[in-house]
């Protein structure tokens, strides 16, 4: 062998010796870590993330550290409150029976969320994975966010019957009583909340070591049974993150421009011939449910935008490039959904009489 060929293969062994992946055979890897070199790009700095870690760690504790725990000390008595006035009503009503199980799962879900924010309430508040959340993800329980998507079912629903009560108010009496009602709010409530704990099976925390600094850390990362079940678990992702809530929205929306313009066409009818089609009760409950379907559309803009990136982006995910964009898409999606189960009692109070009259007589009692 030539001198020069000699000293540069010399050269290769020492460099391969000394390079960072001999390093980490030299060092204790925790056992069950993804080990990450320095030549690795990390999901949260991948240089092609749109959003920095720093904007998007300060976005989410600007909304897990303040606005959600602010929101959960209005939102708790106020749907507590509104229980309480349409358990009052009668919920043998069919709407009181669909406004009661509105108010709950909101409830549920303001809770569920603030639970899942509770680390952030521990200096440091910038804690990526405190203990709850990771007892959360590893049993699975993160399926509770369920309560949103139940809390979009339920409003869809009322969409629909309010709906139907002014296109044909004698056919909504004979086709959708409230036992037929119960039955299918308790039906499709254990469909939509078994799916969803199906999803959560899809997520796990794992460990990460930087062989650069000699440091882990814990992220969200897909798990076993994600890897094993991939092609079913992407389907049922879509259905329950993607396809539900597009589809509650969209019949929303319909539903809720067509009983406008009916009841519009009604108030014009009424002024012309001097008779009432619907009771003043009637069209005054009527407004109060248009008015809480303005607002779920308004919440639920976040959650639309997430669910096209989820179809049109391949990186919009917490193994892709567009990592800090995802939890901070997420963590507005999240304090919207707050947003529409807190001021459901707003619209009810300036909208609805009958609920003042209801509220002032609990309130005496």
């Amino acid at each position: 062998m030539k001198k020069p060929e000699y000293l540069l293969t010399l050269f290769g062994v020492i460099l391969k010796l000394t390079s960072c992946e001999c390093y980490q055979y030299n060092v204790t890897v925790p056992k069950g870590c993804l080990v990450f070199n320095e030549s690795s790009f990390i999901p949260w700095d991948n240089p092609y993330n749109i959003i920095s870690q720093e904007a998007a760690m300060v976005v989410e504790t600007v909304v897990g550290a303040l606005l959600v725990p602010l929101l959960f000390l209005i939102s708790v008595p106020c749907n507590l409150l509104n229980m309480l006035v349409f358990w009052k009503q009668g919920i043998k009503e069919r709407v009181n029976l669909c406004l009661f199980c509105l108010s709950l799962v909101d409830f549920l879900h303001v809770l569920n969320r603030f639970v899942v924010n509770v680390d952030r309430l521990r200096p440091p508040f910038t804690e990526e994975i405190g203990p709850v959340f990771e007892f959360i993800v590893h049993h699975k329980l993160i399926g509770f966010r369920t309560f949103s998507v139940l809390s979009g079912f339920y409003s869809m629903l009322i969409s629909c019957d309010r709906c139907l009560c002014v296109v044909s108010p004698l056919r909504s009496q004979t086709m959708f009583k409230t036992r037929t009602t119960a039955v299918v709010l308790v039906l499709a409530s254990m469909v939509i909340v078994t799916l969803s704990f199906l999803v959560a099976l899809r997520w796990d925390l794992t460990c990460v070591y930087h062989s650069d600094t000699n440091t882990t850390s814990k992220v969200v990362y897909t798990s076993k049974f994600y890897a094993q079940n991939r092609r079913y678990m992407d389907v049922l992702s879509f259905l329950v993150a993607t396809f539900q809530p597009f589809i509650y929205t969209t019949v929303i929306f319909v539903t809720t421009i067509v009983t406008s313009v009916k009841l519009k066409q009604m108030a014009a009818w009424r002024e012309k011939t001097s008779s009432c089609v619907m009771s003043s009760r009637e069209v005054a409950l009527t407004r109060t449910l248009i008015a809480i379907s303005v607002l779920y559309l308004i919440c639920s803009v976040p959650k639309i935008i997430s669910g096209m990136a989820i179809i049109t982006v391949p990186d919009y995910s917490f193994n892709g490039r567009y990592y800090n964009f995802t939890r901070l898409l997420l963590s507005i999606l999240d304090l919207a959904s707050i947003v529409n189960a807190t001021f459901n009692f707003c619209v009810y109070w300036s909208m609805g009489s009958r609920f003042r009259e209801t509220l002032s007589q609990i309130v005496r009692c």
